[in-house]
């Protein structure tokens, strides 16, 4: 019964530290003041401990849950004040009544009425002292609670959005290869089946691998080259293909699938039937953990200018978004359209993930 009051029984031992600490101090404080009277003053604190404990635990388990959380602060503010004025009351007609007789009588303190104001006011204050105190800790624990609370639901969101738009990056390829493959299958190409098992190949590594939050960069380049091994059997030697990988052996770690759209646009443009030149140039540089990636393709001038974040560009407006969920301020894109070329390039500080 105890503990549900409290809450547990670590909360036990932090109330009775702090009521401890509260005699402690008034103990020293009052006790010097009195002449070093340590043992009388503990007794009086004691003796009135009662009407400290009232009125801070009906305001840290009744008034503030009920009604200053909720916001109903006129409510609050009126109760408050019909306990405090009832405990300093009852504070001072115990020192009144029996206090000054144990161990002021020579001072007559008792001659004063019971509702003489400043003896009252002097009780409030002795009183709700120790309910500031408790409700200050109170509720900047409340409010931490709160701000960690606040940033695990934003952290879920994140997750979240991630994992929704990773899963959007699956059929959106899907879609693209098969159109590839229908496309070999109908010139009844003999590539037609390493289509299919370099596929098969690419969906066990988005089905599995991906689950995992980061990959390293050198397993994402060689997905990469999977796909652009993919997708030369559809376009053979009408496409010129350059892929270059500049790393300098550190394991850097990016999120999954994350450079795949960038290289996707870039068969999209680039290996245009209408260009006699087709070329696609891929190259990522790994630098300790700084990372730069540029794609860049040619693009038939007759071709219309799309909206890069038009409907049409899940991709490109996919990766941004998880770029800016990932690398906040840790990152930097560029992507330049012009009448015969598209390029991308990327720049992002893999220190805050790979620490």
């Amino acid at each position: 019964m105890i503990e549900r009051f409290f809450g547990t029984k670590y909360r036990i031992y932090y109330h009775i530290l702090f009521w401890v600490g509260y005699i402690l101090f008034y103990t020293i404080f009052w006790g010097s003041y009195e002449g070093s009277n340590y043992w009388d003053e503990t007794l009086q604190l004691l003796f009135l401990l009662p009407w400290k404990l009232i009125p801070t635990y009906i305001t840290l388990y009744y008034l503030m849950p009920k009604y200053l959380y909720p916001k109903r602060t006129s409510t609050y503010i009126l109760l408050s004040l019909i306990l405090a004025i009832s405990m300093a009351l009852i504070d001072r007609y115990m020192n009144w009544r029996f206090l000054y007789h144990w161990f002021n009588p020579e001072d007559e303190h008792w001659k004063d009425p019971v509702w003489y104001l400043p003896k009252v006011i002097n009780s409030l204050l002795s009183v709700y002292t120790p309910v500031f105190v408790a409700m200050a800790i109170k509720l900047q624990r409340f409010y931490y609670k709160k701000e960690q609370i606040n940033k695990e639901l934003e952290k879920e969101k994140i997750e979240t959005e991630l994992k929704f738009l990773k899963a959007q990056i699956h059929p959106h390829f899907l879609f693209n290869t098969l159109n590839s493959i229908y496309s070999l299958s109908l010139e009844k190409s003999e590539k037609t089946p390493d289509a299919v098992l370099g596929l098969s190949k690419f969906l066990d590594y988005m089905l599995y691998d991906c689950n995992d939050r980061l990959i390293s960069v050198q397993k994402e380049w060689e997905e990469l080259m999977n796909l652009v091994a993919l997708e030369q059997l559809r376009y053979g030697d009408k496409l010129s293909i350059s892929t270059r990988f500049e790393d300098d052996s550190s394991t850097s770690f990016i999120p999954p699938l994350l450079l795949l759209p960038f290289v996707e646009n870039a068969f999209k443009h680039g290996a245009d039937t209408l260009l006699d030149d087709s070329f696609i140039d891929i190259h990522l540089k790994l630098t300790g953990h700084q990372l730069q990636f540029t794609v860049e393709n040619s693009k038939a001038s007759s071709e219309e200018s799309e909206e890069l974040d038009g409907d049409k560009n899940i991709g490109l407006k996919n990766v941004k978004r998880r770029l800016a969920l990932f690398f906040p301020d840790k990152h930097h894109l560029e992507i330049h359209q012009e009448p015969d070329q598209f390029s991308v390039k990327l720049e992002i500080d893999l220190s805050d993930v790979n620490s």
